[in-house]
């Protein structure tokens, strides 16, 4: 058995043998290899699931397979790369642009020399956390102007309700109202605009969004559902950064007040 485990290891470096050596030991104290069946690589899995991460199980599994078929028991690795192909990885965190949130004070004025159209389309997409699809689809019968809301069709074909501020609505009435579509154009028009205007993407606007809603005392489930996310997992992503804007901003202003204050007590000194 240790020639067999030497010969998996072949060709990899010092820490990347040990790393496999360590999995090997691992499956092999469960069951010798000349007894193990396909089984038994679930079952190693399932209790290797509360020890270590999703992504390094995976990883397991795939150091796993190169023993497995070593051995010649391509059932073996056949199960393990199955398995390992099964298990999919968290989405990493949505990036954030900082600086975009602190834009939305300032998008008034960023946006004061755009056409009528831009500043709508811009202003709806900043407001609602719309995506540009939905956005470009809007109907002028899907607008409630006197309620400032309007209903987006989103993915899988699901209906919503955004709602909007005075702002926007000022803006959508002086584009004049029409049978067709609010903004006719295309998805490529409208991340032109924002890339020009806003030196981002328009799905950088709908994070930047998500986490504006919750710094400022949003629930997460309503932020679900003006996001049209069919998951609250999906949505509570964006806690733990708005969590940490907060704490940056309360310590930035406590700090600076403090800062202040204990100037002032120095020269009143």
């Amino acid at each position: 058995m240790d020639e067999l485990v030497e010969a998996a290891l072949a060709g990899l470096s010092q820490s990347s043998k040990r790393k496999y050596r360590l999995v090997f030991s691992s499956f092999l104290s469960m069951v010798p290899l000349s007894e193990a069946k396909p089984i038994h690589v679930r079952i190693w899995a399932s209790r290797r699931e509360s020890i270590v991460a999703r992504r390094t199980l995976k990883q397991q599994l795939y150091m796993l397979s190169r023993l497995f078929k070593v051995a010649g028991r391509k059932d073996l690795s056949d199960e393990a790369r199955s398995l390992a192909k099964e298990i999919r990885s968290p989405a990493p965190p949505p990036k954030v642009d900082e600086s975009l949130i602190r834009t939305y004070s300032e998008i008034d004025a960023i946006l004061e020399r755009a056409r009528p159209l831009v500043r709508a389309a811009i202003t709806m997409l900043a407001e609602t956390g719309m995506r540009v699809g939905e956005l470009v689809s809007l109907r002028w019968e899907d607008l409630d102007l006197s309620s400032r809301r309007a209903l987006v069709r989103g993915k899988g074909d699901k209906s919503r309700y955004v709602y909007f501020t005075e702002r926007t609505e000022g803006f959508l009435r002086k584009l004049g109202r029409s049978d067709g579509r609010v903004f006719p154009v295309s998805d490529r028009t409208v991340r032109r605009w924002v890339t020009q205007l806003l030196r981002t993407h328009p799905h950088a606007v709908r994070h930047a969004f998500a986490v504006w809603f919750l710094s400022r005392g949003g629930s997460p489930r309503v932020l679900q559902h003006i996001l049209g996310h069919s998951n609250l997992r999906t949505t509570e992503v964006y806690l733990d950064i708005s969590q940490s804007l907060v704490e940056r901003e309360y310590r930035l202003v406590v700090q600076g007040q403090n800062r202040r204050l204990t100037s002032g007590n120095t020269r009143g000194g």
